[in-house]
């Protein structure tokens, strides 16, 4: 999971380098799929990278066989230089965010929120599932994880500003951490 206090926007990382000409298999991380396909600024970073390093998207395609993107990256001339960047993390800065609609978030921004239910406090935000509808993961103040469907009927509240959520699960979904 990204770091959510990061200048950098994780959007996919390296699968495998493909053909002779330097194109990149590419796993999606982002919401926005469309920032490996339209050309445009984009930074490869490795493990052992102190930094991320500019590598412009000349162009890319969605290639359906394998649920991956193919892209092209100025700077990347052929298959030895692709296999280079294996695993790395194809990232944009955090500045780039795609405005939201009411009532969207970035998981990076739900991250660490604090939870209440009934107004007591419950834990924090420890991590987002994508599982056909998002889910919140919880943990306790004892360290116990709670999964929580992160739809309006049982997260009523998102407060960024105050960095809290309030939840109203269904009945029983909660019983066993409380008591």
């Amino acid at each position: 999971m990204p770091d959510p206090n990061s200048d950098w926007l994780l959007v996919g990382r390296v699968v495998a380098a493909h053909g002779l000409q330097g194109w990149l298999r590419v796993k999606c991380l982002s919401d926005f799929p469309e920032r490996l396909t339209e050309p445009g600024q984009r930074w490869l970073q490795r493990d052992t990278d102190p930094e991320p390093l500019l590598y412009p998207l000349i162009q890319g395609q969605f290639f359906p066989a394998k649920g991956l993107y193919l892209v092209q990256l100025q700077g990347i001339p052929d298959r030895t230089a692709a296999e280079a960047w294996l695993g790395a993390r194809v990232l944009v800065p955090a500045s780039d965010r795609v405005p939201l609609e009411v009532d969207e978030y970035y998981y990076r921004d739900l991250i660490g929120l604090a939870v209440y239910h009934e107004g007591q406090w419950l834990g924090q935000v420890s991590g987002i599932w994508a599982a056909g509808q998002d889910v919140l993961e919880v943990t306790t103040a004892r360290g116990q994880q709670v999964l929580i469907p992160f739809v309006k009927a049982f997260v009523p509240v998102v407060d960024l500003e105050q960095g809290q959520v309030h939840i109203q699960p269904p009945p029983g979904l909660l019983e066993s951490f409380l008591g």
